[in-house]
């Protein structure tokens, strides 16, 4: 084991790189780490060995790193670090979060900040010809019924058209597993909506996508694509006429009911498109994909979330053989 400023490793094997990039500390927000991404991933390691490379930074950006965005240029860091600090500017503070790894506040701190961060991606490249990123995405209604999301980081990892076969087989072999969760799932799904929307109702004293925060909004906004796509449609009229807590608790809960089963998907949420410019190189040389693991299976089932996480990585290897093999024979031509 080595104990480094910002992250730990741990090491049993080259073969693989193991990655939990935002497994830090939650501070000010319980939400601000992936919950039990390092459990999930340990697991993996523990299974078939390896590299396995843990965050011990929160993610916030004033106070601490968060590996999977890019370096900020200093000038922004310094600005940055005072919006943040301040707490103004909410929508610019969103669109610098979706960026860029941290803030600080003052040069020294920046070049600090930067060198944890460059060690810790270093501490990814060294080993393994496969690097798995371990995720969190929430239970919340805007990511059902996907309980696993695999990125494919098309044009960089795997194609997605080749990916989602494999997925498909792996789907339909934990099929019985998934259907015996899905009560408690949609239960835990029920449990973090109203948590959410009480949140919301004590911050800003009502529930009204005027009045709410940036942040607050655009996950309500996502749950609403779902609700309108999966609810019954007097659920949504109703909502849409009187948008109140109890409206739409009870389109979240139709929604969930018309759902179908939770599944295993490729890119059905996320496209990997965050911290591209630390992994262009593994991109060159490696095996690449990223897993966002439900919050809910992470904490209830994360030993059943590590076999379907190495049954993934099982079927990449040698599919990664078959495609080096071909490009060596198209640049021998």
């Amino acid at each position: 084991m080595q104990v480094k400023p910002g992250f730990i490793v741990f090491e049993n094997g080259d073969k693989i790189t193991w990655s939990t990039p935002h497994s830090g500390p939650a501070l000010e927000t319980p939400t601000s780490r992936d919950d039990n991404s390092d459990t999930v991933a340990s697991l993996c390691w523990m299974k078939i060995g390896g590299r396995l490379v843990i965050s011990t930074m929160p993610r916030k950006r004033a106070l601490g790193i968060d590996f999977n965005r890019d370096s900020p240029p200093l000038r922004k860091s310094l600005e940055y670090h005072r919006l943040f600090s301040e707490n103004n500017c909410p929508e610019k503070l969103e669109e610098y979060r979706k960026k860029y790894a941290f803030c600080a506040a003052d040069r020294r701190d920046h070049e600090r900040r930067m060198r944890i961060y460059r060690r810790f991606w270093s501490a990814v490249r060294e080993s393994g010809r496969t690097v798995v990123f371990v995720h969190r995405k929430f239970t919340r209604l805007k990511n059902f019924p996907s309980i696993m999301d695999i990125v494919a980081y098309e044009g960089y990892g795997f194609s997605k058209n080749i990916l989602a076969p494999l997925v498909k087989r792996i789907d339909r072999k934990y099929a019985d597993f998934l259907l015996s969760i899905k009560e408690n799932y949609v239960n835990a799904i029920l449990l973090e909506e109203k948590r959410t929307v009480e949140r919301i109702a004590e911050i800003y004293g009502g529930f009204s996508l005027d009045s709410m925060g940036i942040e607050y909004k655009n996950n309500l906004l996502d749950d609403l694509l779902v609700i309108r796509r999966l609810a019954d449609s007097r659920r949504v009229e109703r909502l849409d006429r009187h948008f109140t807590q109890k409206n739409f608790m009870l389109a979240v809960r139709s929604a969930l009911v018309n759902g179908g089963t939770p599944r295993i998907t490729v890119e059905s949420i996320f496209r990997g498109e965050h911290g591209r410019s630390q992994k262009r190189d593994i991109f060159r040389l490696k095996n690449v994909i990223s897993i966002e693991s439900n919050a809910f299976i992470n904490y209830w089932y994360p030993n059943e979330a590590s076999d379907i996480i190495l049954d993934i990585v099982n079927e990449i290897k040698p599919m990664r053989k078959i495609t080096e093999y071909l490009q060596d024979a198209s640049s021998e031509n």
